[in-house]
């Protein structure tokens, strides 16, 4: 099977920044915009913002009192950055052989150096904890598993085809479970809860890694496409989200929440059930990268979803 050796939705969606970006062009002569740049690209704001609405999402569901329901929340974003900042550390020089068309690594680019970022990840990882403990001690538990998972990734043994395609869910569940342990213990519908994260995110990685096949075929990764093939890997995708949506509407039945729930669920988990479902008859790496779009689009209005209907 052929791929595009090029990305024309990435391209399409780069067209859309570039005025924002005129207006700001002049400020990047500017050094301390360099290095503010840099730093941004190495901790990925708009997932750690995902990963922050999550983690606050959780604790609202999950009773955890206003005051330790931000500092976890604050936590999980700390956590996030080292975590996202470290994957780019390791992988600073296969990215430079074969650049990643998204996202950039500020190492490979020039943007920032390797000893920067380590002292950065470091930085992030203690004060992460830190707010952990304050929130409850507990929370230390699925704070370890997180970054263990982190390291783990970056260390090369949960790199293989398997340890990718659950990895990316584990973390979003634990999410889901670092924010219920500030109340002290972890209730069972959030584990219920984070299985529908975790599931809806298997999917999401077996898509992610045909979208990103062209530059991982120039390199040693070893990924669910490469290993089992392209078509296999794509009916992942709607299994995945398939078995999510059933536990979200499992949750409805057997849990606590009202009917708001269940029109935000239908609403986030409909639309999304049919374009997944249509990945196998198009498993190419750019169909894949614009049915990433949505899928962010399913974790927000399943967020609403539990916040409304609680």
């Amino acid at each position: 099977m052929k791929f595009e050796t090029s990305y024309p939705a990435i391209r399409f969606v780069s067209s859309l920044s570039q005025g924002a970006w005129q207006l700001v062009f002049p400020l990047t002569r500017l050094r301390w915009f360099s290095k503010v740049r840099g730093l941004l690209t190495l901790v990925r704001p708009g997932r750690v913002l995902m990963v922050s609405s999550l983690t606050w999402v959780s604790a609202f569901v999950a009773n955890v009192p206003w005051p330790e329901r931000w500092i976890i929340t604050f936590g999980g974003a700390f956590l996030a950055m080292a975590g996202f900042a470290l994957d780019f550390y390791t992988d600073r020089e296969a990215d430079r052989k074969a650049p990643r068309p998204w996202p950039i690594n500020p190492m490979s680019t020039g943007m920032m150096e390797a000893k920067a970022a380590g002292k950065w990840i470091l930085f992030f990882v203690v004060f992460g904890l830190s707010l952990c403990v304050w929130a409850d001690p507990f929370t230390l538990v699925p704070a370890a598993v997180l970054l263990f998972t982190y390291w783990g990734l970056a260390a090369g043994f949960l790199d293989g085809p398997v340890g990718r395609a659950i990895t990316l869910g584990l973390l979003q569940a634990l999410y889901v479970l670092l924010a219920a342990a500030a109340t002290g213990g972890i209730p069972a519908l959030m584990l219920w809860i984070a299985a529908v994260f975790f599931t809806a995110m298997v999917g999401a990685r077996a898509a992610a890694d045909i979208r990103d096949l062209p530059t991982d075929l120039l390199t040693e990764t070893r990924t669910l496409p490469k290993v089992i093939g392209v078509k296999r890997t794509s009916w992942i995708m709607p299994i995945a989200i398939t078995i999510s949506a059933l536990i979200s509407l499992g949750i409805y039945v057997f849990g606590p929440f009202d009917q708001d729930y269940l029109m935000w669920t239908i609403v986030s988990f409909g639309p999304a059930v049919v374009l997944a479902w249509s990945f196998p008859f198009r498993p190419t790496p750019n169909y894949a990268f614009i049915l990433v779009w949505p899928y962010w689009g399913i974790g927000i209005l399943y967020m609403v979803a539990l916040v409304t209907g609680n």
